[in-house]
């Protein structure tokens, strides 16, 4: 009888041991994130967003921004729409800033902003401009090394109910600043965040932003 317990007391504990490996195994990744954090994640991709957090380095994170791609999409609309050629002063929205804390010690940042460009696209044909900013196709460019830590997008946008000259003379411009992060990882943050904002955008013809980070950069 006593035996039988014995076994018995053995085979419980096993079975806890073996389930709180499975536990880890299987659940071990998943972050008590705060609302702000889910936000950032519904508009920049849940996995991008934690394999930011992972290369930081802390899992102590906080978030602020405008991480809604209708918000972002609305504020931009009604800029372009007012826009004349004269204006020169373009709003640089937030969409998704991540400091990572060690104690009260900021040890990384991620950066994700946009908003309308200074550039134009025939400033692209430059030989200046063109050696930061690659062409992907006919309605976007790359600026992969604004700086080690800057990825930049510039994409062609045309609002309806903007000025004729708009899609041309008045492209989105998104950025992604982390110097902790991969070129790709950026890459990955940069267009999952820029599909984001155009597919809430009525653009008339909506810039092709591929998943894949292009070659060259």
């Amino acid at each position: 009888m006593i035996l039988l317990r014995r076994v018995g007391f053995r085979v419980g504990v096993a079975a806890l041991v073996i389930g709180g490996i499975l536990a880890g195994c299987s659940g071990g990744d998943d972050r008590a994130d705060s609302p702000q954090v889910r936000r950032c994640k519904n508009l920049l991709g849940s996995g991008n967003v934690d394999s930011a957090v992972d290369a930081i380095g802390s899992s102590d994170v906080k978030a602020s921004g405008t991480p809604q791609a209708d918000v972002l999409a609305d504020l931009l609309v009604k800029e372009a729409k007012r826009w004349q050629k004269s204006d020169l002063l373009h709003t640089a929205y937030t969409a998704c800033r991540m400091s990572a804390f060690e104690g009260d010690r900021i040890i990384g940042t991620v950066d994700v902003s946009v908003k309308w460009s200074v550039l134009s696209l025939k400033m692209m044909d430059s030989p200046q401009i063109s050696r930061t900013w690659r062409r992907v196709n006919d309605s976007l460019f790359l600026a992969p090394e604004a700086s080690p830590a800057r990825m930049q997008l510039l994409a062609v946008c045309a609002v309806p109910g903007a000025v004729a000259s708009q899609p041309s003379d008045l492209p989105l411009q998104f950025e992604v600043a982390a110097k902790d992060l991969s070129t790709e990882l950026r890459w990955d943050l940069l267009s999952t965040f820029a599909r984001s904002v155009v597919e809430a955008m009525d653009c008339t013809k909506p810039p092709v932003i591929p998943s894949a980070l292009p070659a060259g950069a």
